[in-house]
């Protein structure tokens, strides 16, 4: 008889876990309250993406005079811009739906709360075998700060804007609040960004956000870091805020971005014998088992890295783990970490400063796109590649790439650390002339003192 398995969440890590365990001949039920797809295809990755790639094109028509196109200053119609996002959105939420579809996954679109060994939901019990909970997480308000208001913003919120707004205001520098500043400074808006860190981009390489960030502050964007909004003035069509040091902010817009929060509470998880953390997160062991030996998570809900593929990855490893297919610690030694801003940012492994604090003697590989022919020729000149090896055996420990494809580029170095390789095995091997991707066989000739034009 078929293992039974209950997944509650359809993101992308519960669409996974149910897939996979009907790949592996389980009778699979999906619970989602909302959209399949989850905060990834509806509300982060997918939308925002369809989004930038608009602020891009926006840039590209604005450079084309030094290509030798002349062309009128564009029109922006944000209205079919942010149409074009569902629709992207639609397909590929139908594409989801199609593959439950084809494995025979029965969907059910309601919330569930776990009763013993059975979930409720829709008004149905469903007996499982095992359970995975893949319940992901939300964009978290701010004390201080009235998220009801209208002119207040998450990351949820602003994906419905029907206007741009003149000033943007967004109260947190990292990934989400970087992209939407990236989004809407093309678009017109004065973005200003407050950190509360000395930081902006927290846990990337600080040379390379040095470098970020006179780039984008010469695309108009202000930051203020090191710096916490005490107090908000509202209107109804505007606020002021009010920094710790005096500054005062107008703007049309608030954006909280100050990150996110399990949506763990309420679905009978303790009851269950589920260990939940102060912040919401379900506590998982190596194998993705939680305190309750039928119950299962992966995804964000069990916090650290908040990524959809990392989710992905952790999903099919519990569903195997739970079956009994091949089971193994979960390893997250290479997971590649994109930033969608302009230049895009892309990370795999260690860093400079955390492969020190891991005890390595780091050797730094680094080539600049200024000399990169393709990124010269399309016209995007700024970013570089660096990559951290230890300097006692040159074995790869990471990368950060910033620039034009970086998140396209970052996976070589994925793989080259999963193989174990060294810089010098990365340089020796031959990359196509012209490419931005050669920058990384430049940046690990370097590393060992052997690239043409960089030794």
């Amino acid at each position: 008889m078929s293992q039974r398995v209950v997944v509650l969440g359809g993101g992308p890590a519960g669409d996974v876990a149910a897939l996979r365990a009907a790949q592996l001949g389980a009778d699979v039920v999906l619970l989602e309250r909302a959209e399949l797809g989850g905060t990834c295809l509806n509300w982060g990755c997918i939308p925002t993406k369809s989004l930038l790639a608009g602020a891009d094109l926006l840039r590209k028509i604005r450079q084309a005079a030094d290509f030798g196109i002349i062309v009128s200053e564009p029109t922006i119609d944000f209205t079919r811009m942010m149409a074009r996002k569902e629709e992207v959105v639609l397909k590929m939420r139908a594409g989801v739906a199609a593959a439950c579809k084809r494995k025979k996954v029965r969907v059910v679109r309601a919330e569930g709360v776990i009763e013993g060994d059975e979930v409720v939901a829709g008004g149905e019990r469903f007996g499982y075998d095992h359970l995975v909970v893949c319940v992901g997480t939300e964009p978290s308000g701010l004390p201080g700060i009235d998220m009801e208001h209208p002119r207040v913003v998450t990351s949820n919120g602003i994906l419905r804007l029907e206007k741009i707004p003149k000033r943007l205001l967004v109260i947190g520098g990292g990934v989400i609040g970087c992209e939407f500043a990236s989004l809407f400074a093309p678009l017109g808006s004065q973005v200003t960004v407050v950190e509360v860190l000395p930081q902006i981009l927290t846990g990337v390489d600080p040379r390379i956000v040095t470098q970020f960030r006179k780039l984008v502050e010469a695309q108009g964007i202000t930051f203020h870091t090191g710096r916490r909004v005490e107090k908000v003035d509202y209107n109804k069509t505007s606020l002021r805020a009010h920094l710790d040091n005096g500054t005062t902010i107008g703007a049309d817009l608030l954006l909280v971005s100050v990150g996110r929060r399990p949506e763990t509470r309420d679905i009978g998880l303790e009851d269950a014998g589920v260990k939940v953390d102060e912040r919401g997160s379900i506590e998982v062991d190596g194998m993705l088992r939680t305190a309750n030996p039928k119950i299962w998570s992966a995804g964000d809900c069990i916090g650290g890295l908040q990524l959809a593929h990392l989710a992905s990855a952790e999903a099919a490893r519990a569903v195997e783990n739970a079956l009994g297919h091949t089971p193994m610690v979960m390893d997250r030694t290479v997971v590649p970490s994109c930033i969608y801003t302009h230049p895009e940012i892309a990370m795999v492994g260690l860093n400079s400063e955390t492969a020190k604090a891991a005890g390595h003697d780091v050797k730094v590989g680094q080539a600049r796109l200024l000399g990169n022919g393709k990124a010269l020729g399309e016209g995007e000149p700024e970013g570089l590649a660096q990559l951290y090896s230890d300097a006692t055996n040159g074995v790869l420990l990471g990368a950060t790439v910033m620039g034009v494809h970086a998140v396209e580029i970052i996976h070589e170095v994925g793989v080259a650390i999963a193989d174990g390789l060294t810089a010098d095995d990365l340089g020796s091997i031959i990359h196509a002339h012209p490419t931005v991707s050669e920058t990384i066989m430049d940046a690990a000739e370097q590393a060992v003192g052997v690239a043409p034009y960089l030794s």
